[in-house]
């Protein structure tokens, strides 16, 4: 049984979901307490520790999802875990966390997003190559299963040579899930961004080294949504991804695959390149005009 650390973002969505897939939960009290409560529970691993800088809302999802350790120091859990997630706290700060796991060479997941800076992204990103701590930052809808189902199928629409990917939110903090999705179907290798749009009604051009060009939509308060159309040589394709309770849980499969392989799931330079393609297009709206990769 793969021991797991739970870091962070006690009082946020995704500690909590991912709590209850690995550990599973106790159904009265978690509709007690407004938890998401998922149907998918994983084999093979468990959240043994816990910690939060808030230790009454990290004791409530031990209480809830049977976690046996809240700890006082996060450090605490390093010698006794197998891995562990950095949960998205909202703040764009969490992934600071990750530091002293990584120099200890612990399996790490980084929620979402990595980083808003591209320097401090590729710090962590080199601590983890420096210590060979395995390690994976993403958005689930990487895995998302509409997704999965477009790539098994991907050759019936021929050459993507378009496409357009949309979500609600800020650019960063949301919009990594748009530009993930598009991101696993079209690939790395992109050029420039060009964001024509503005904060919180951000419309980006992004360029690929081939000379395609797509569309990244997202707009602050337009409704909840992530959804993609991509247009090939033989036909076409729209992709809504609605399933969370899918990517999530196949997220953390290839979490607790990695924390049992030590073999990452997916390259980090690709994290890189979609957080510098996110920031770069901040900065395409500040400075209005397109923005050369180096």
């Amino acid at each position: 049984m793969l021991k797991i650390g739970m870091v962070g973002g006690a009082k946020a969505w995704h500690a909590r979901s991912f709590s209850e897939m690995i550990n599973g939960y106790d159904e009265d009290l978690a509709r007690q307490h407004n938890f998401p409560r998922y149907k998918t529970k994983l084999e093979g691993a468990s959240v043994t520790h816990i910690w939060d800088p808030d230790r009454e809302a990290a004791e409530l999802i031990a209480r809830i999802c049977g976690i046996e350790n809240v700890v006082g120091d996060m450090e605490e859990m390093i010698g006794e875990i197998d891995g562990v997630i950095i949960a998205d706290d909202t703040t764009m700060k969490h992934q600071r966390r990750a530091i002293p796991f990584l120099k200890d060479g612990l399996p790490t997941f980084v929620d979402k997003p990595l980083s808003p800076s591209i320097e401090e992204a590729e710090v962590i990103v080199n601590l983890a190559k420096k210590y060979k701590a395995p390690f994976m930052s993403c958005s689930a809808l990487r895995y998302a299963k509409e997704v999965e189902e477009f790539l098994a199928g991907k050759e019936e629409i021929g050459e993507i040579l378009t496409g357009n990917s949309i979500c609600s939110g800020d650019l960063i903090f949301y919009g990594i899930h748009a530009m993930e999705q598009l991101y696993v179907c079209i690939g790395p290798g992109i050029k420039s961004v060009q964001n024509v749009g503005e904060e919180g009604r951000d419309i980006v051009i992004i360029t690929k080294e081939d000379g395609r060009k797509f569309i990244l939509t997202v707009y602050k308060d337009i409704s909840y949504l992530f959804q993609m159309n991509l247009y090939g040589t033989k036909g076409w394709r729209e992709i809504r991804v609605e399933d969370s309770d899918y990517f999530y849980s196949n997220m953390l499969r290839a979490f607790l695959k990695m924390v049992e392989t030590k073999e990452p799931p997916f390259p980090p330079e690709e994290t890189l390149e979609i957080i510098k393609t996110l920031v770069l297009a901040r900065q395409s709206a500040q400075k209005k005009g397109e923005i050369i990769y180096l």
